[in-house]
C-alpha cells in the first residue's frame, strides 16, 4: 500500500525533514505520482523504520486496511523468525559435531622380523 508523505510521517513518527533526508540519501525508496508528489510503500517504511504506529482513520481512504492487524502479523512473523534462527543455530552445531573426526591413534611401532622363526617368537611373546 502506498502512503503520502503526511501518512508516512504519522506512521513512522519521523519528521518531514527526516523522511526527505532518508529519501535523498537512498535509505528509503519512493515513487513520484503524476502530480509530482512522493509516495512511500508500507513495506519500505517497515524495512527502514521498524514497526509502524497505528494510523488514524481520519483522512484514510475508504477500504484501506487498518494498520493494527499488520502490526500483529509483523510481530508474529518476527517471533517465527527468531525461532527459525534458533533452529538454524542448533542445526549448525549438530553439523559441526557430525563433521568432527577425532584423531586416529598412532599405530604401535612394529619390529621387522628377520625370518619366519623370529615372527613366530614374536607371537609367543618371547
Amino acid at each position: 500500500m502506498w502512503h503520502t508523505l503526511a501518512q508516512a510521517i504519522e506512521l513512522t513518527g519521523r519528521s518531514r525533514r527526516s523522511l526527505y533526508r532518508d529519501m535523498d540519501a537512498g535509505r528509503v525508496s519512493y515513487r513520484i505520482r503524476d502530480d509530482g508528489r512522493r509516495e512511500l510503500e508500507t513495506s519500505e517504511l517497515i524495512r527502514v523504520y521498524g514497526p509502524l504506529r497505528a494510523m488514524a482513520r481520519v483522512g484514510t481512504p475508504v477500504g484501506t486496511p487498518p494498520v493494527e492487524p499488520l502490526a500483529a502479523i509483523l510481530e508474529e512473523l518476527q517471533g517465527e523468525n527468531r525461532l527459525l534462527r534458533e533452529e538454524v543455530r542448533e542445526l549448525r552445531t549438530t553439523m559441526l559435531q557430525l563433521e568432527h573426526k577425532p584423531g586416529i591413534p598412532p599405530v604401535a611401532e612394529v619390529k621387522k622380523a628377520g625370518n619366519f622363526a623370529d615372527l613366530l617368537r614374536g607371537l609367543d611373546g618371547n
